[in-house]
């Protein structure tokens, strides 16, 4: 059994995987499988954590080592007391490489600024040119963001006044007007852009985690809310979901990787995929699974079988 006493720091280098808090963000948006994991204790992690990371105190981080995925990329941030420097010794110590960490999770929120957001030229002209026209007391632009699963979510701006900002509100400043953002909202914030989209209005896409507009057939509108709502959510317990075929109002859907065998599947049918599809294409009435789940190599979890 690995121990924590075997660890040696004779070539293990801090800095080679430790990010800034704003190089964190924009790992964890454009990585392919980003896992993250948070190391404070069960209490901190549900008063707050970060969207999609998974809950594992550093007191049992050694004995999931060998849980963890191989392929992907594994962030980790705990608290201020520096659990993260011991998590990352255990994995390089074990022969991962591919992990990197924050300081902690307070830093990912201590230094957050306009360099998070981008405002094209032309999305800056119509904001210049909107509050002018606004009345005097506007004070600037607010942006929501509803989220949808840990990676995914739909923006939206308006103009605001200044009775208007939330004490929880977050402000940023770009020197020509003034952003607020609600502070739930900071972790889908990098990386955002402020444009002047296809129907020429003002808006906020971010290009991992905007969800786009639904076109096309229904067959079409379905597989787009599974390449970006659906398989993200799943992505993050190795599963994935396609889409065999639409039949009369009826989807008939197929689980993979993870999500095949899983003794919860029934759960993330009803409650996650059936819901999210049918919110949005009122066309479905009924939607199927027609995976042979007894095929399932390498579940995300095993139901019991006394």
């Amino acid at each position: 059994m690995f121990k924590l006493t075997d660890i040696s720091d004779e070539k293990f280098n801090h800095s080679d995987f430790r990010l800034s808090p704003k190089e964190f963000f924009e790992k964890r948006r454009i990585s392919k499988k980003p896992y993250v994991f948070d190391l404070r204790g069960t209490e901190d992690y549900e008063t707050s954590h970060l969207s999609g990371s998974h809950s594992l105190p550093i007191e049992e981080f050694e004995n999931s080592i060998y849980q963890m995925p191989f392929t992907g990329d594994i962030l980790l941030y705990g608290s201020e007391n520096e659990e993260v420097l011991t998590a990352a010794e255990i994995l390089y110590d074990n022969g991962f490489d591919t992990f990197f960490f924050v300081d902690s999770y307070e830093s990912l929120f201590a230094s957050i600024d306009w360099s998070y957001v981008k405002a094209s030229a032309k999305g800056e002209k119509r904001i210049l040119e909107q509050l002018a026209q606004e009345k005097s007391g506007t004070w600037g632009l607010k942006m929501k963001v509803e989220e949808k699963s840990a990676r995914k979510a739909q923006y939206s701006l308006e103009f605001i006044s200044n009775g208007q900002i939330r004490d929880d509100d977050f402000v940023l400043e770009s020197g020509k007007f003034k952003l607020a953002i609600p502070k739930d909202a900071l972790a889908f914030i990098e990386g955002t852009e402020l444009i002047i989209n296809e129907e020429n209005e003002l808006e906020a896409r971010n290009p991992q985690f905007s969800i786009t507009k639904l076109s096309g057939s229904v067959d079409e509108q379905i597989q787009q809310v599974l390449e970006d709502q659906v398989n993200p959510m799943v992505a993050a317990h190795g599963g994935e979901v396609r889409l065999l075929e639409v039949k009369e109002n009826s989807a008939y859907l197929e689980f993979g990787g993870g999500c095949q065998g899983c003794g919860m599947i029934d759960v993330t049918l009803k409650q996650g995929v059936e819901v999210i599809i049918k919110e949005q294409i009122p066309e479905i009435e009924a939607i199927y699974d027609v995976t042979d789940h007894a095929e399932g190599s390498n579940p995300y979890y095993n139901p019991s079988t006394k």
